[in-house]
């Protein structure tokens, strides 16, 4: 029997679910597909880590133990092939807070933040939140993947933002950027005296087995768990910050507004690093069975189209708005909620989570196929 069984479909209504119980949804039979999360269940050993939690029965403060710095070292250094140092750690709650505290920190008013799009829609926010200009430049797409328009990158560094916000594996174009671009990044920005801040959470959801994740190794570095193993609802990443004076100024921006990470999320990232690798090796394999039915699907709609992925279980759809006009909105009707491209600063897209159950799937890609077929 298989120990993961990623065709269970779990009923998550009326669980407080950000997901599922929308309150947009109202009484409609609505199937979700827009937040970051998976369907599945998580593996036994996350589970043993929340039971020995809730059998201890107190929830006091905790510490970041010794341990699980070690545990993230090894895997940063195993995975990625960056060899760190216990003392450019920084534990945080989250990946979005951090990356606020870093543009908080090395931004201003006066410079502002560079982020490329589309692109996950704190990365592009955080400038207004912030009150700080932001510059953008366009991705394109280049022999069936996105990657940057290098040119664009440089004209956009000629006008001074100070920090450059860098999505790798890219949210939500799927693209695992190569050492060769990794390198070209990095010489524009240090040409320009622009920090990087790179977000790297999806770097074990490799869908195309043949790329290799490559960490910029940036000014401050940002890596959690929490997406490869479903454990998002519980928070808690790491800050890789080398320069120490850099370190001290992201960690001033956190003072009093970051709470210290919960027992709960020290346990299930200590059980995440510690298991075995079967979880990934079961679940690899199924995300990419979705996202070959998925490609393969969508692509032969007229007026729609989607790249291939390299990372993340997140799709990236293209469409011809003078055929189907707003497309998220007539799924949306239709009983299917995906986010519209707009939200990442890229227009005639939407972005569909295909990490659960087949069976939901393909009730998704029915719902896409009537509704292109009723629009035409």
């Amino acid at each position: 029997m298989k120990k993961y069984d990623f065709d269970q479909v779990i009923d998550r209504k009326n669980t407080f679910s950000f997901k599922w119980d929308n309150v947009s949804y109202g009484d409609r039979d609505i199937l979700p597909m827009p937040v970051a999360d998976m369907e599945f269940p998580v593996a036994d050993e996350i589970i043993a880590a929340i039971d020995k939690i809730s059998e201890h029965k107190i929830l006091g403060y905790s510490i970041v133990p010794e341990s699980l710095q070690i545990a993230a070292q090894k895997k940063i250094a195993r995975d990625y092939a960056w060899e760190t140092k216990l003392e450019w750690q920084v534990w945080i709650p989250g990946i979005v807070p951090g990356i606020t505290a870093a543009c908080a920190a090395f931004s201003s008013p006066q410079d502002g933040i560079l982020t490329a799009v589309p692109v996950y829609h704190p990365f592009h926010l955080v400038a207004g939140w912030l009150g700080h200009p932001l510059f953008t430049f366009p991705m394109i797409e280049e022999a069936g993947r996105w990657t940057y328009d290098f040119i664009a990158l440089e004209e956009a560094l000629k006008k001074g933002p100070k920090v450059f916000l860098f999505c790798n594996p890219h949210n939500p174009g799927g693209t695992v950027f190569s050492k060769a671009e990794i390198k070209r990044i990095k010489d524009l920005c240090q040409k320009y005296d622009c920090k990087i801040i790179s977000d790297e959470i999806h770097a074990d959801l490799k869908i195309d087995s043949s790329v290799q994740h490559t960490c910029i190794q940036s000014e401050i570095s940002f890596f959690a768990t929490s997406k490869a193993y479903n454990t998002a609802g519980l928070g808690g990443a790491v800050a890789i910050i080398p320069d120490p004076a850099i370190r001290l100024a992201f960690q001033k921006k956190t003072f009093g507004f970051f709470p210290m990470l919960s027992r709960h999320s020290i346990e299930v990232m200590l059980a995440t690093y510690a298991m075995p690798s079967d979880w990934i090796d079961a679940l690899l394999p199924y995300l990419r069975s979705n996202h070959d039915l998925l490609l393969s699907r969508m692509n032969q709609l007229p007026g729609i189209k989607m790249l291939p992925l390299e990372a993340t279980y997140l799709a990236w759809i293209g469409f011809d708005s003078k055929l189907y006009g707003d497309l998220q909105k007539r799924l949306f009707e239709a009983g299917l909620h995906v986010l519209r491209g707009d939200q990442f600063m890229g227009s005639d897209f939407v972005r569909l989570n295909f990490a659960c159950p087949k069976s939901q799937l393909l009730k998704a890609i029915e719902i896409i196929e009537n509704v292109v077929h009723a629009a035409r």
